[in-house]
């Protein structure tokens, strides 16, 4: 696992100083290591994405922020909030993904973005389970949210990467 490590980490680098930053951010066909980086990075803005549309609804349109707002309620629209947030998410996610990451082509445009946004709905599905598994797993309602938000995105990042690599992109 350590020589795996260090040749990837040693493949990387030689590609960033052949290559530089730019044209490393921009090319799809990088090692693994770089490609995992950016795909990293792209998720790491669709999650501030979604986190700002989660918390913008969870504050005004379906308040779900707060102690003063019972731990049952919460629950609820916790799940909604995350639920609207996603389809929002997704769109930055697969935009971001296709020009920086993975390599169109495997399939055509409309099955590509079927199969992005399907592998994209198992995990967020498995993100939305972790939200009562949260609320059940702690007594105080102080913060919960907070908690089950990123057992959310944590969930449903797990699955991503993998699924996306194999099953929508072609490399």
């Amino acid at each position: 696992m350590i020589r795996f490590t260090r040749k990837a980490i040693a493949e990387s680098w030689a590609y960033y100083r052949e290559h530089g930053l730019w044209n490393t951010l921009r090319s799809r066909d990088v090692p693994g290591l770089v490609q995992f980086a950016k795909y990293g990075f792209c998720g790491v803005i669709a999650v501030v994405f979604h986190a700002a549309i989660v918390y913008t609804i969870g504050l005004t349109i379906n308040p779900a922020v707060g102690e003063h707002i019972p731990k049952e309620i919460k629950e609820t629209r916790t799940m909604w909030n995350n639920s609207a947030a996603f389809f929002l998410s997704n769109f930055v996610a697969y935009g971001l993904n296709v020009m920086f990451v993975f390599k169109p082509g495997r399939h055509g445009k409309r099955k590509e973005i079927t199969l992005f946004f399907i592998v994209s709905g198992i995990s967020f599905f498995a993100g939305l389970f972790a939200i009562p598994l949260v609320f059940s797993a702690i007594d105080s309602n102080k913060g919960i949210e907070h908690f089950a938000n990123l057992g959310f995105i944590v969930t449903s990042a797990m699955v991503n990467f993998v699924c996306r690599k194999f099953f929508v992109f072609a490399g």
